[in-house]
């Protein structure tokens, strides 16, 4: 058995080659200083019709011989050597006699056999025979699965089977998902603490990642003797680490890329390139200071993971006025490209999970047209006499007096109009309330005023967060 690394659909260029071999002229020569009637060689046989005496091949005048290939060999030229007597009297029924010195040869023949005529008394001492092998009738068997081909090769008497594997880094590729680059899948802890898909079942992950053959224009299955494995790429495309296949996986977060690679003894060889990179993420997680507000801001919409993020409360800007920034409603899932404020709902530092939407939500919001955002680092300038700029500090924003370096995904406020305040506080609108209850009902808890300082009680009408919820105090 004889493995080559080919298609299938160059069986025939294998064949081609293995013919082209036997194309090659070749020669069988017989010599003898006896008489001889008949000589029957490996390739050819020579047939004396009438003998007459002396050494060789005798022919008296107008006898005849003949020379046949036994193989289906095919003649293309004959030398004859001189014995006795001269050869220069006799006529051959195909091709043409040359006579030089003590040899005569018989070119242009190309045939299976020839015949010559002595025109006198002819003693050839010497035949040499050149030919070449016949086109052999190869008839060629391939396997169902066209892995393996098998073929006679009778010349030689012998069986030789090629298993023609397919090159699977010609002709085949990996995909995952929809072939994009930077397709993305969320991720989240289980209760051991190990990450799982977030958004489907383990069983349904397989069906990501196809592999497909371009001769034949089908996806191939697991079952096809190949193996996915599945890299860790850097920031530069470049696969780091040891590749997993998909029992060891772990499904950390990160970018990654997948590539078919042939198994041991299947009908591939080779590996495909790595496919399409693909990213596993939790969703964005943000800090924020207990009972304290950060801003943020992204291109798609945003929720806060029920499972982790239970106390995280999102809102916008919905108006500025003087030295008071009014917030929204409580927003459940917030459009792409609002400015937000997040507030920490309880009494310790939390680390949110922010969750991006599968679709923008049906929601009609006000944004205050002073609160904008970035989604890269940037500067927010300092404040001139015809721009005055605020920037969050975690309870209210503050004015910015020099130029202030902010990161990626932050808002501010920004306001052309007014008298500038040195901090703008942030309140609720009483339509939006919570709760609503009367100074001279306040039952027992922890007392906040909105900005994060802690009371015994309301001394005074205004918005406060009781046991964790926002209070409408009258």
């Amino acid at each position: 058995m004889k493995t080559i690394s080919r298609y299938i659909m160059t069986l025939a260029l294998l064949l081609t080659a293995v013919t082209g071999a036997w194309a090659d002229e070749l020669s069988e020569s017989f010599t003898t200083n006896h008489e001889v009637s008949v000589y029957t060689g490996e390739h050819f046989k020579i047939t004396v019709g009438d003998v007459g005496s002396g050494k060789g091949f005798y022919l008296a005048e107008n006898k005849y011989a003949t020379i046949e290939a036994l193989n289906g060999e095919i003649i293309t030229k004959v030398e004859l050597t001189k014995g006795y007597y001269y050869i220069n009297n006799f006529y051959c029924e195909v091709g043409t006699t040359n006579i030089s010195g003590d040899v005569a040869t018989v070119s242009g023949v190309n045939n299976t056999s020839l015949t010559f005529t002595a025109s006198g008394a002819l003693q050839i001492k010497a035949v040499k025979v050149y030919y070449t092998a016949p086109e052999p009738a190869v008839e060629v068997t391939i396997n169902e699965a066209k892995s393996e081909a098998s073929f006679q090769m009778p010349q030689y008497d012998v069986t030789a089977t090629y298993t023609i594997k397919r090159d699977i880094s010609v002709d085949v590729t990996a995909q995952v998902g929809d072939g994009t680059d930077g397709v993305r899948y969320r991720v989240k802890k289980d209760g051991n603490n190990k990450f799982i898909p977030a958004d489907m079942e383990m069983a349904a992950v397989p069906a990501l990642f196809t592999v497909n053959d371009d001769i034949e224009q089908k996806a191939l299955t697991q079952t096809q003797d190949y193996i996915v494995q599945i890299y860790a790429i850097d920031a530069e495309g470049q696969s780091t680490g040891d590749p997993m296949t998909f029992a060891t996986f772990t499904f950390e977060p990160g970018i990654y890329a997948v590539k078919a690679v042939a198994a041991d003894g299947s009908d591939y060889a080779g590996e495909t390139a790595l496919s399409n990179t693909f990213q596993l993420f939790q969703g964005y997680q943000v800090e924020v200071a207990a009972k304290e507000f950060i801003t943020y801001y992204k291109d798609e919409p945003l929720y806060a993971d029920t499972e982790t993020s239970a106390d995280a409360e999102l809102y916008t800007i919905s108006s500025v006025n003087g030295d008071q920034a009014t917030l929204s409603a409580a927003i459940e899932t917030a459009p792409s490209r609002t400015p937000l404020l997040i507030f920490n709902n309880s009494d310790e530092a939390k680390t949110f999970l922010l969750i991006p939407a599968n679709a923008e939500p049906n929601l009609q919001l006000t944004v205050a047209p002073e609160f904008v955002g970035t989604l890269e680092a940037t500067t927010i300038a300092a404040s001139t006499d015809d721009q005055n700029n605020y920037a969050l500090n975690g309870k209210a924003f503050v004015f910015v007096k020099n130029d202030l370096p902010v990161g990626a995904n932050k808002a501010w406020l920004s306001i052309s109009t007014g008298v500038p305040s040195a901090r703008i506080t942030l309140v609720f609108d009483e339509t939006t309330k919570i709760a609503n209850t009367n100074i001279t009902n306040i039952t027992n808890g922890e007392w906040y005023t909105i900005d994060g300082r802690k009371v015994n009680a309301p001394s005074k009408k205004g918005i406060y967060i009781m046991n964790g919820k926002k209070v409408v105090v009258k």
